[in-house]
């Protein structure tokens, strides 16, 4: 994240996150306040670690990151992640189209996943999956950009569960309605979606089955190109929010807030085409084995 979009980031969670003006001692300011959580959700670093960095106490710590993470939520969620209307969601289907060479499937609008971020270890038994775990399930357009999620469920819970008890399958009515006539059927706009997902009128997954055709086989290849977004979203979002990635130390009810304060930091980083770290960038490449 540049500095300027740090300084508007302060600037919009300021009334919320603002210093009292009654307090005894010197408050902490806002700026700070900020960067504090930022650090922790960047490097989830210990509250201990970052105290001695900003010269503040653990408890300071754990108040900016619980009051900024709750103060982008309240600010900015709706704000920054949300559907697109009718209009919008056929530019996406159209950016999707001109960007595969074989022109199949062309009402697709966003492609639709999971992933599993670790929850600290002291989390119920039902969190553990290889680990223990919170699931995020995400929307994400063409550009990266994450439209709908839906966080909070135990990594144990399978897809098509976490699925059901989305706002995205109990309110489909808030889905971008539109048909597109494609060589004389009405094809309406789709999320794409993996082989855990249902089959509905506006899910689209690939087929499954060990006999497949050639012809189902390149319909599940060229789905997967443009499914495969959801996944480099998630590859971003958890390059620069490292408290996706590693075991933290939040408490595990307060996690899903800190994840959609992330995925909402997420969305303000790619909508200004912020650079990713330099690890992220450049990768350690393995070795090559001896012979």
């Amino acid at each position: 994240m540049t500095r300027d979009t740090f300084i508007e980031l302060c600037d919009v969670l300021e009334p919320l996150v603002a210093p009292d003006v009654s307090c005894p001692r010197e408050a902490v300011p806002t700026r700070k306040r900020v960067a504090i959580a930022l650090y922790k959700l960047a490097t989830c670093s210990e509250y201990r670690v970052i105290g001695e960095t900003f010269g503040v106490s653990k408890t300071t710590v754990h108040r900016c990151v619980y009051g900024v993470c709750q103060a982008i939520c309240s600010k900015l969620m709706k704000r920054k992640i949300s559907l697109p209307d009718v209009d919008e969601a056929l530019e996406i289907a159209q950016r999707n189209y001109e960007s595969h060479t074989v022109k199949y499937p062309r009402s697709t609008v966003q492609s639709m996943g999971l992933t599993y971020l670790r929850a600290p270890s002291d989390g119920y038994r039902d969190y553990r999956k290889v680990w223990i775990s919170i699931v995020l399930q995400a929307v994400v357009d063409d550009q990266l950009t994450i439209r709908d999620i839906c966080v909070g469920s135990p990594g144990c819970a399978h897809d098509a569960a976490v699925f059901a008890t989305s706002h995205l399958f109990r309110y489909p009515a808030k889905h971008p309605q539109a048909i597109k006539d494609i060589e004389g059927v009405r094809v309406p706009l789709l999320l794409a979606g993996d082989p855990a997902y249902p089959l509905l009128p506006w899910v689209m997954k690939g087929f499954s089955g060990p006999n497949l055709t050639a012809t189902q086989e390149t319909f599940n290849e060229h789905l997967s190109a443009i499914r495969v977004k959801v996944e480099h979203a998630f590859g971003h979002l958890k390059a620069r929010w490292r408290v996706l990635s590693k075991q933290s130390d939040i408490d595990y009810n307060f996690m899903p807030v800190v994840v959609a304060a992330c995925c909402v930091l997420h969305n303000i980083c790619e909508k200004k085409k912020q650079q990713l770290p330099p690890a992220a960038l450049h990768p350690a490449v393995p070795h090559a084995q001896q012979p």
